[in-house]
């Protein structure tokens, strides 16, 4: 169940945006939710500077655990970013009002099965810790478009709507 669940994360995601769309409809906005997309944004691309490129497959892998930046603060902090680049979305769509929350609850409840799940599966495999990032031979930030653009383009598209 576990592998099946890291498999499709992606999917599973994608299956929550389309129900809290229709949920949500027609959106509300919020703009100050920019800032919580940014710092979510932000964290994201800090946590995959330090993981490293097991964490981008489909397959549940752990060759060795980052224990520096933001794994040294919080165990699975790109979920965390991307819990909160969820609530900025679930805010542009119902606006500051519980229904936000309700919207919140489907990414909540994925993230924290598979941080349960990964938690579980680092233990049993006894992975080595690593301390430095991940591209420290290169020294940069790699590029993150691929991973900021939808949900960057899904913000302002729903603050757009929303003026409407």
């Amino acid at each position: 169940m576990n592998a099946l669940l890291f498999r499709f994360r992606g999917e599973l995601l994608a299956i929550w945006g389309l129900g809290a769309l229709v949920l949500g409809w027609p959106p509300r906005g919020f703009l100050p939710s920019f800032a919580l997309l940014v710092a979510g944004l932000a964290l994201r691309a800090w946590a995959r500077r330090h993981i490293g490129p097991h964490s981008r497959g489909r397959l549940l892998a752990c060759p060795e655990r980052s224990v520096a930046g933001p794994y040294g603060y919080v165990s699975h902090p790109l979920y965390l970013a991307n819990l909160m680049v969820a609530a900025s979305l679930s805010l542009c769509l119902a606006g500051p009002t519980p229904k936000a929350l309700l919207l919140l609850l489907g990414p909540f409840l994925l993230y924290a099965l598979l941080a349960r799940a990964e938690t579980a599966f680092v233990k049993r495999i006894g992975s080595p810790e690593r301390t430095m990032p991940h591209d420290r031979s290169t020294g940069g930030w790699r590029s993150e478009w691929a991973s900021f653009a939808p949900p960057v383009c899904a913000w302002m598209a729903l603050q757009f709507l929303a003026l409407r």
